[in-house]
């Protein structure tokens, strides 16, 4: 009985460990602090949005929190348009559904 709370107890000390290492790669490559980028213009944006989805493109989008309680966040990944405001940002990790608004940077990489 204590070898099988010992296995569980290590088995989930692993899962946790991997799952906050697959959160932490996702938000900031290599373990580095996020910082920000210089906001870009609207239109600019959406430009860079429109080719993005048009051609496919694997991007760099720095969002920005809904509230002042988050930070913001680095994604790598490809951008589909969900409706007029809503985008669909994914990569093989973690999938996020954000406004045009909490985009505060996008880049081709």
């Amino acid at each position: 009985m204590q070898m099988e709370q010992s296995l569980f107890k290590s088995a989930s000390t692993i899962i946790n460990g991997k799952l906050q290492q697959l959160l932490n790669n996702d938000f900031s490559s290599h373990g580095e602090s996020i910082r920000l980028l210089t906001p870009q213009p609207a239109k600019q944006r959406l430009s860079f949005l429109n080719k993005t989805i048009s051609n496919s493109l694997q991007v760099l989008v720095q969002l920005m929190p809904v509230n002042n309680d988050g930070y913001p966040v680095n994604v790598r990944g490809t951008v589909k348009k969900l409706d007029s405001e809503r985008y669909l940002i994914q990569n093989q990790n973690v999938s996020y559904v954000v406004n045009f608004n909490q985009i505060r940077y996008i880049a081709n990489f």
